[in-house]
């Protein structure tokens, strides 16, 4: 059930991907899952969301960095 309303937001951000909280969410929650690959995958999904927004971009990348996401993530590695 959980593991569907996680897919369910990956989608509807997909859809419309200008909300920073909703994408926070997806990465929290793919961590939460045991899911680091998606949540990296989500969070350059959302840094190219937020290209021309800096303030946007800077709170995802900073709430990721909480959640432990690597560094690579951020130089585009992965």
């Amino acid at each position: 059930m959980i593991q569907g309303m996680v897919d369910r937001l990956a989608n509807r951000l997909e859809k419309s991907p200008r909300g920073a909280d909703g994408w926070i969410k997806l990465i929290q929650s793919r961590m939460v899952l045991g899911e680091a690959e998606l949540a990296g995958q989500a969070l350059a999904r959302s840094t190219e969301a937020f290209n021309d927004d800096t303030e946007q971009r800077d709170r995802i990348i900073a709430a990721a960095q909480q959640l432990g996401l690597n560094q690579q993530w951020f130089a585009g590695e992965k």
